[in-house]
């Protein structure tokens, strides 16, 4: 469990971080040229954009938060992750997902 609440540090985290790199570089377009969803892709950034944005937001928090508020901070950000992940398995699973969401702004 503290792995996932100081995410920032630790080999295994790090490798993490930077596969899901690759993994958005890759993903992200390939999402953006289809013409229409494709549930693999959806499930695939459904979890690899919360599970990057969660390691990158610890950074910030070891660089700017004050060590007194690191522990909440970093629970508060280990939750709204947990939120994120629920919220497009839930888009993915049971709405149009992710792919189609996001290019349907673009036509509203």
């Amino acid at each position: 469990m503290s792995s996932m609440l100081a995410a920032d540090s630790g080999r295994a985290m790090m490798k993490i971080y930077h596969g899901s790199s690759f993994a958005l570089a890759g993903l992200v377009p390939a999402a953006a040229m289809l013409p229409g969803g494709s549930l693999p892709i959806d499930v695939a950034l459904g979890v690899a954009l919360p599970v990057h944005s969660h390691i990158a937001l610890n950074f910030i928090i070891s660089d700017y938060c004050p060590k007194a508020m690191r522990g909440p901070t970093r629970a508060a950000t280990l939750a709204l992750t947990v939120a994120t992940l629920v919220g497009l398995f839930q888009l993915n699973t049971k709405g149009e997902g992710v792919t189609r969401a996001v290019k349907s702004l673009w036509k509203a």
